[in-house]
């Protein structure tokens, strides 16, 4: 990496890393969010997916994508977005947290 120097690099605080974990899982829930909408919404549709049958409410993807916020508004596609979101930043946190030091434990005890 251009201006990196290993030498004088800085070891981050748990908080740091608890902080970076909840910011990844905030970013990446608020994205994902409206697929995970589509996907439910698919898994909990009866009729095959099909652009052939006319009973298929949601006949693709981007069908799906168009029809959801038509008939339900914009922000539907981030309905359940708040228990989801706390799921997200709790794993994020756990998971960034206490990964580089449970890995300094592994490498150091071989």
């Amino acid at each position: 990496m251009v201006g990196y120097d290993p030498n004088h690099a800085r070891e981050l605080t748990k908080f740091q890393y608890g902080l970076a974990g909840a910011a990844s899982g905030v970013i990446t829930r608020a994205i994902c969010q409206p697929f995970d909408v589509v996907k439910i919404r698919f898994q909990l549709q009866l009729e095959p997916i099909s652009h052939k049958l006319s009973e298929s409410k949601y006949k693709s993807i981007v069908h799906a994508f168009r029809t959801i916020p038509t008939e339900e508004g914009l922000v539907s596609l981030w309905k359940g977005h708040i228990p989801a979101q706390l799921l997200s930043i709790s794993y994020g946190i756990a998971q960034v947290q206490y990964r580089p030091h449970s890995s300094f434990v592994i490498v150091k005890g071989q």
